[in-house]
């Protein structure tokens, strides 16, 4: 009597998994596939040729373009976050939080419809460039920024400050010592979201970088299809795997501190 709807239950959990294995079983057994023709079959042949097409000439400096633009967005958005979400925890600044909501309700927007002055404003600067691209998506990222770590430096007892400040520490010796190590599992969330943020942006390296050997491998990925009119699918499989595995071993990487980060994550008024 109640092997009707567990029979049925096992047909649908077998059919979901079919669906969701499919797209990973195409790509990894053609990556593999020295011979790929994109169709979904079991390989004649296993080899690293593809990947080793997906790590040399350009393909090979797209991704140390991206992960020079992931990690350094990554790192001025901490430090630029950092320096700026403290004073906010800290100091009753009237409106502070008014200030930052706002911020976030404008970035909020979509990053095409800041576009156009972000580019007017870096050729002006001269920073038409990976810089560019770098300082343009942390700017993009200080709203989120600074409300994760806000609120991650609020939860730190500020007593442990003033005990530190009575025994003589300086206010670099209180944050480096007893704040940052305190909110390492913020500080980890905000530099994972603000790297695969970095690492998956399209359209401001394309308009930004201007030159194919500043395009990271976003942009590869997008040239990768078709061109000359042709798909070479071994080499479009193993790129887009390479291009997978930085945020997910980051994320490993990462892991211990971001399941605590994840935890602590909470938006307060």
């Amino acid at each position: 009597m109640e092997t009707g709807p567990s029979r049925l239950t096992a047909i649908a959990l077998a059919f979901m998994a079919v669906i969701w294995v499919s797209p990973f079983s195409w790509l990894f057994l053609n990556a593999f596939n020295p011979l790929s023709t994109g169709q979904l079959e079991i390989p004649r042949a296993l080899g690293l040729d593809n990947f080793a097409m997906a790590v040399s000439g350009n393909a090979g400096r797209q991704f140390l373009n991206s992960m020079l633009i992931a990690a350094g967005t990554a790192t001025l958005s901490v430090i630029v976050g950092i320096s700026a979400a403290y004073p906010l925890s800290r100091l009753r600044i009237p409106g502070r939080n008014a200030f930052l909501w706002t911020l976030v309700l404008l970035r909020m927007l979509p990053s095409a419809g800041v576009l156009v002055p972000l580019y007017f404003a870096a050729q002006r600067s001269g920073l038409l460039n990976q810089l560019g691209v770098i300082i343009a998506l942390t700017v993009l990222n200080l709203p989120f920024t600074l409300l994760l770590l806000k609120n991650f430096f609020d939860t730190v007892p500020i007593e442990l400050e003033e005990a530190a400040y009575v025994e003589g520490a300086s206010l670099l010796q209180i944050i480096t010592k007893i704040v940052l190590p305190m909110s390492k599992a913020g500080i980890a969330v905000v530099w994972f979201f603000s790297f695969t943020g970095a690492w998956n942006e399209f359209l401001l390296p394309l308009i930004f970088a201007r030159v194919q050997d500043a395009f990271p491998m976003s942009v590869g990925l997008y040239a990768a299809f078709g061109q000359q009119g042709a798909i070479n699918y071994g080499f479009l499989t193993a790129f887009s795997i390479l291009y997978a595995a930085p945020a997910v071993g980051v994320y490993f990487l990462l892991r211990r501190n971001m399941n605590t980060g994840f935890a602590g994550v909470g938006v307060k008024g």
